[in-house]
């Protein structure tokens, strides 16, 4: 069972509609604002923790424990970064990561993540 603890929480302004997007990654967008995050080279915001519309406040969950939804096979204790629809996924050698997994997980599961910026060394 997915948990959760907020430690900090950004607010942003959504630059689209993200009522789909809850448990998802986050990337700026604009002043002060975010949007889905796409592949893992972009920069993670955090997960998002609501459901806003275009222009209302987004919750980002930057330190803490965060349910996020699965994009495909994650182990407990991988790396995870972000795929293309902003689901997550194990972050491969070199790239930038922005949580490490509580638990396993599967396409379309939400798991527990631990927040946890970095970016995975070469192997």
């Amino acid at each position: 069972m997915a948990i959760e603890q907020r430690v900090y929480d950004l607010s942003l302004n959504a630059a689209s509609d993200l009522t789909d997007e809850q448990f998802h990654w986050a990337k700026g967008s604009g002043t002060m604002e975010c949007d889905v995050a796409g592949a893992a080279d972009e920069d993670l915001l955090g997960i998002i923790q609501n459901k806003p519309e275009d222009g209302q406040a987004t919750e980002i969950r930057r330190v803490g424990i965060s349910k996020m939804l699965c994009g495909g096979v994650i182990s407990a204790w991988d790396k995870v970064t972000s795929d293309a629809s902003g689901h997550g996924v194990a972050a491969s050698d070199a790239e930038r990561y922005g949580a490490i997994a509580l638990e396993a997980g599967i396409t379309g599961r939400i798991i527990s993540v631990l927040m946890e910026f970095g970016y995975v060394e070469m192997t």
